[in-house]
């Protein structure tokens, strides 16, 4: 234990507590304190370095001797441990108000007037919000099972329950667990391609109750499991997982890796259909529905609820009109890309993913969306030689890492208006700089929790440039 408290003083990136602490030899250094809050004054265990040539340290609390207002009991026993829930002793007040202050310290350089920042969109729910949930297999040198989420220290907990999705997904956590202690198999180790384990991943559709449980194992075929212990699986999940009166999925995912090639994905249905179904609402000049069906591997926004708000919003920023086409980048299943759809002329999507992009088209088409049309491959190296005319909108939705060289090519499509989504502010606000060289200027920015408890935040920007008032 430390010989003096520590005062937090600030958030790092990740959501834990920071403060200075100064060193025997005179150095001063930042030191991350999970479940910390700023303000507070804690006793912390010996600091020690975050991970090998990190230059932060860490340090965990032994006792908080001065408390924040704002800090509150957690609802969940792994709190501490499990690497989820990192704010789930914040009140929610305060998540709001931090996620608020983080939007306005990164883009008010940005931005024209304070008013260009609206306040963030709260979550209604904020337990029990998820539609998907990937846990993990793991065993230690001695053969201990365990099958959880990744924790602080960065390994593999036994969670018993967790309160971001429905309860009965820690029934089938006890059921599947119950299930690999009979079925002789390993956990699968990445180091040496050994083992069969990998995954067990859950969806949930939060309008339609359909479930879909997906267990992912190696595809070294001298650890592929026998169909034995794929019907004692089946029978596992069936037994705590059968909705009632909606659909259930159960698939095995083989994931095969081999030296200086790509990862090979195949998916098998193992019982039920290859789908499970889920409805939008999006008010676009009137409220508009859409079902969707995901498959497996179907990227979809983990809280439905809340996406609907993303959608709404968005394209209420990107004013529509009859006559526009618009680009859907990143497009994912496509989910911004049919909805313009029912107002604008024509909708134009691009996904790197093959298996988005089928989804996107097949969705597409089942819902009769014949001015809907997709693109699959690399948003920048496609923005070079493009066959589709100049888009008067742009809807952009990239991964955490930002638009990075696809900025210029975006920039050089000349819309009137630019819609940037974005999942990490962060990076949304380093491309923001690059465009704002580029004459492009934030008009509006909307943040919306997507993910209560945890530090990230959904963000939406509406970027016009001169010759968009042309």
């Amino acid at each position: 234990m430390q010989d003096k408290p520590l005062f937090i003083s600030e958030w790092d990136q990740e959501g834990n507590g920071l403060a200075a602490h100064t060193r025997q030899d005179g150095k001063v250094i930042w030191v991350a304190v999970p479940l910390s809050i700023p303000g507070e004054e804690v006793e912390v265990s010996s600091i020690f370095k975050k991970g090998k040539g990190s230059v932060r340290h860490r340090a965990d609390i032994c006792a908080i001797k001065k408390p924040s207002p704002c800090r509150v009991i957690p609802r969940c026993p792994h709190v501490g441990t499990c690497g989820g829930c990192v704010w789930q002793h914040l009140s929610y007040d305060l998540q709001v108000e931090t996620k608020q202050k983080w939007i306005e310290s990164l883009f008010a350089p940005l931005v024209e007037s304070p008013a260009a920042i609206s306040p963030l969109i709260p979550c209604e729910n904020i337990y029990e919000y998820r539609n998907k949930m990937e846990f993990s297999f793991s065993q230690d040198k001695a053969g201990k099972q365990f099958l959880g989420l990744f924790g602080l220290r960065g390994k593999v907990i036994l969670l018993n329950e967790c309160h971001l999705v429905k309860p009965w997904v820690g029934a089938l956590l006890h059921a599947v667990r119950a299930w690999w202690a009979l079925s002789f198999l390993q956990a699968y180790n990445w180091r040496n391609n050994e083992g069969t384990l990998q995954n067990l991943t859950v969806r949930e559709a939060a309008t339609s109750g359909d479930r879909m449980v997906i267990l992912t194992v190696s595809g070294n075929p001298a650890f592929a499991p026998k169909k034995e212990q794929l019907e004692a699986f089946c029978a596992a999940v069936k037994s705590v997982a059968t909705p009632e009166n909606k659909e259930l999925t159960i698939v095995l995912s083989i994931r095969q890796i081999a030296p200086k090639h790509p990862t090979q994905v195949y998916d098998m249905i193992l019982f039920g259909k290859d789908h499970i179904r889920e409805k939008l609402k999006v008010q676009l000049t009137v409220e508009r529905e859409l079902d969707f069906h995901i498959g497996p591997r179907s990227f979809f926004q983990p809280n439905t609820f809340q996406a609907q708000k993303v959608y709404s919003k968005a394209l209420s920023l990107a004013s529509l009109g009859e006559n526009d086409t618009v680009f859907d980048l990143y497009c994912g299943i496509g989910v911004f890309g049919m909805f313009a759809a029912l107002e604008a002329k024509k909708a134009v999507g691009i996904e790197i993913s093959p298996d988005a992009a089928y989804d996107a088209k097949i969705n597409s088409q089942r819902l009769g969306l014949g001015n809907f049309t997709v693109y699959a491959g690399d948003v920048g190296a496609m923005l070079h030689d493009f066959p589709e005319s100049r888009p008067d909108v742009v809807i952009v939705d990239p991964p955490r890492a930002g638009l990075q060289k696809a900025v210029e090519q975006i920039s050089l499509l000349k819309p009137k208006r630019l819609v940037y989504v974005s999942c990490n502010p962060r990076t949304q606000a380093e491309d923001a700089y690059k465009l704002k060289e580029l004459g492009w200027h934030i008009r509006s920015l909307q943040p919306i929790d997507q993910f209560p408890h945890t530090p990230h935040v959904e963000n939406i920007a509406l970027f016009e440039a001169d010759y968009g008032k042309a």
